[in-house]
């Protein structure tokens, strides 16, 4: 049985170096140039989409994804019986966790409000207080957003999350189902957004929530674009009952040069950067996956397709 490797040109000479260095005795094949006879192939390591699709793979039993999002793969025509898993590093990415504490920072201390004020040369007065005076809420407490949470509970914010299903974490409060959102929202000050997309969740960041929002609350969205309602998060801005927003992740990417997001006074705008995933950090559970997979134990990371996560 075979391997396919499906990633962009860049990436691609390190993952065949690492995986071969790894697993000398696998067939390791390249799309879309080195895929050879697709009925020896049994793994799909998916670093982004392709065109063509997986049911033209016959013999496909598990597709690993290389990205933190696995919402194109979850779009895609997987067959029913082929198991989807993430690879992530064990604990969280850190390099993430220092995206979700920069801008948890960042609004904490009012700096949207300085930096708009430096073009002006204006001096100004900010709110001052301690992180443990703010309160700080999680939408969604997966592997990732665990370990962004945990960091910021640390520094000393006040953090809550709200979840579908109960969970656990020390120094957490937690919020779930639908009944628990409003409480969650109406005690949260920074919304930090990291929901997976979902039936459910797709368009969640919308009038109807941030209403639920004390006033001059921030939002952050990590997550996806899916997530937000454009006109709804600009209007709660516009009208003052928004503080502040930093959106990293939008429904077209790029985000069109004539976007009013790049315009909007309020709203700070950041390259889809918080969450890259080096060879490196995953290439451990990726390996262990695979060596599991050949023996036959249980997988790593395994994403419930009917929930989207």
């Amino acid at each position: 049985m075979a391997i396919l490797l499906i990633t962009t040109p860049g990436p691609v000479r390190g993952w065949i170096e690492a995986l071969n260095a790894q697993l000398p005795g696998e067939d390791l094949r390249v799309w879309p140039d080195r895929v050879g006879d697709p009925t020896d192939i049994d793994i799909a390591l998916a670093a982004h989409q392709v065109e063509s699709s997986y049911e033209a793979l016959p013999n496909l039993k598990l597709v690993m994804s290389l990205r933190a999002g696995i919402d194109d793969l979850l779009a895609a025509p997987i067959p029913p019986d082929v198991i989807v898993a993430r690879a992530q590093e064990p604990g969280g990415n850190k390099m993430f966790d220092e995206t979700v504490l920069l801008h948890v920072l960042r609004h904490h201390k009012r700096m949207p409000d300085i930096v708009a004020a430096q073009p002006r040369h204006e001096w100004i007065d900010v709110e001052v207080r301690r992180a443990e005076e703010r309160n700080v809420g999680f939408l969604g407490l997966g592997l990732i957003a665990l370990s962004g949470a945990r960091l910021c509970r640390d520094v000393g914010f006040n953090v809550a999350a709200w979840t579908r299903t109960p969970k656990s974490e020390p120094g957490i409060e937690s919020f779930h189902g639908d009944d628990r959102l409003p409480p969650f929202l109406a005690r949260t000050e920074i919304l930090m957004n990291l929901l997976p997309v979902t039936a459910e969740t797709e368009n969640i960041l919308n009038a109807k929530l941030f209403a639920m929002l004390p006033k001059d609350a921030c939002v952050i969205n990590l997550g996806r674009g899916e997530h937000v309602v454009d006109r709804d998060l600009m209007d709660a801005l516009d009208s003052g009952h928004l503080h502040s927003a930093t959106l990293d992740v939008f429904r077209t990417e790029p985000l069109p040069a004539d976007h009013p997001f790049w315009s909007h006074p309020r709203i700070t705008v950041t390259p889809h950067r918080s969450r890259r995933q080096r060879p490196d950090m995953i290439l451990p559970q990726v390996v262990e996956n695979i060596r599991r997979f050949r023996a036959g134990e249980e997988l790593l990371q395994v994403v419930d397709r009917s929930r989207g996560y």
